[in-house]
């Protein structure tokens, strides 16, 4: 499909993001008049990009304070389609239902700036809010169509997004939470969800869908949350269509081989359960012990209070205790 002019504009934008680029010039190398250059400008700014302009200079990018899926296109070093919707109930819901319709070819992305459903694991609610997250989904075929080491997949992610955020926020200390909670200062900032989606004839896996929530900026959470949910960093500057783009590389690099758990040392070292006394959620039941090491299969290695070692691949660790 040909891209739009305002598109076209946006592209070579970022293409010169360090430089000036004159009106003159964009009208010549996209074959438009000065006037169809102004308005895709004009354009791109209502739209929430901001691009600086110089009488004798020409045009500068700047950044951007919405997302925008040709932007994360242009970051992306995969040719992943991304969507990108102003507001959803689930972006885990949305790519669900693109897939069971089988409207989409795989593999895919699917952003949305705000989120009025959004859910977590055992289908806990996630806030939300416009313009100050990033909530992703990303649609990945299982070409072995089998479930071997999920346990593995959603450490590696939540590894992978830690990864991004370490180099995108320098000098803070993001913590793992098993399995996939992202903490900062005591804080939940983020969370992974991993579902897989089947075929119905042959019960096999079709494709994973990864969730991933993040509170970038948010600055005020809902009375139940204040004391669990945090931002990253308030008031801070994001590109999230950068930050989109470097989480969709990563985790693609990551999910074409999880299955060698070698990201598991670097996971172990941002764990803030390993050599804790938990209480784990397993859904019935509750299980208290200390926490020993994550296992190579992305388990949980846990001591319980009759000095019993258990290896859990499921369940939820409602609380973390300094150990005595």
């Amino acid at each position: 499909m040909a891209k739009s002019t305002r598109q076209q504009v946006l592209t070579d934008l970022l293409q010169y993001q360090n430089g000036w680029r004159s009106g003159d010039e964009l009208a010549a190398d996209l074959g438009v008049s000065r006037e169809t250059v102004w308005k895709a400008i004009n354009a791109l700014r209502k739209a929430g990009h901001h691009i600086e302009g110089r009488k004798s200079l020409g045009y500068r990018y700047a950044a951007s304070a919405v997302l925008d899926a040709d932007a994360i296109s242009f970051y992306t070093h995969t040719q992943m389609p991304v969507t990108v919707l102003a507001s959803v109930d689930s972006t885990q819901v949305y790519a669900k239902e693109a897939v069971n319709a089988g409207t989409r070819t795989l593999p895919f992305a699917v952003l949305a700036d705000q989120q009025s459903g959004a859910y977590g694991r055992r289908g806990r609610h996630f806030y939300a809010p416009a313009s100050s997250g990033l909530y992703l989904s990303m649609v990945l075929p299982n070409a072995g169509a089998t479930l071997q080491n999920v346990g593995l997949l959603t450490t590696g992610v939540a590894n992978a997004v830690v990864d991004v955020l370490a180099a995108t926020f320098p000098g803070q200390n993001f913590g793992l939470k098993w399995v996939n909670d992202v903490l900062l200062n005591g804080h939940k900032v983020g969370g992974i969800i991993t579902e897989a989606v089947l075929e119905l004839e042959s019960t096999s896996t079709a494709a994973f869908i990864i969730g991933i929530g993040l509170n970038l900026t948010t600055a005020d959470f809902p009375a139940a949350l204040t004391d669990v949910a945090g931002a990253i960093q308030v008031g801070a500057d994001v590109d999230r269509n950068l930050l989109a783009a470097r989480i969709i590389d990563h985790v693609t690099q990551l999910y074409a081989h999880y299955g060698d758990g070698a990201f598991l040392p670097a996971y172990r070292q941002r764990s803030v359960t390993i050599g804790k006394q938990v209480t784990l959620n397993l859904g019935n039941e509750r299980v208290l012990g200390k926490v020993l090491d994550i296992a190579d299969n992305g388990g949980l290695v846990l001591r319980d209070v009759f000095g019993t070692v258990h290896t859990f691949t499921s369940g939820e660790v409602v609380k973390v205790e300094n150990s005595h």
